[in-house]
């Protein structure tokens, strides 16, 4: 779903572990961290990578999760 709404600019690989990686680039990437509390799913993202680049893929990454319809609570 994720990888849909960003469309073909973005790799995006989930680990197992509650942690999604989006790649734009070897430079540029985000993780979201995914975790429950009662009532709600929390999603956390953070950028990694070239701190002025990894801000770009962050935002868009907490945007397409703000956009999709599927967790309109965000």
């Amino acid at each position: 779903m994720l990888g849909r709404r960003l469309g073909a600019g973005f790799e995006v690989a989930a680990d197992g572990d509650g942690e999604v990686l989006v790649r734009r680039s070897s430079l540029s990437g985000a993780v979201v961290r995914i975790s429950h509390v009662p009532g709600a799913t929390v999603f956390r993202v953070r950028g990694t990578g070239v701190p002025v680049a990894s801000l770009g893929t962050s935002r868009a990454v907490a945007d397409a999760l703000r956009r999709s319809p599927e967790f309109r609570s965000i």
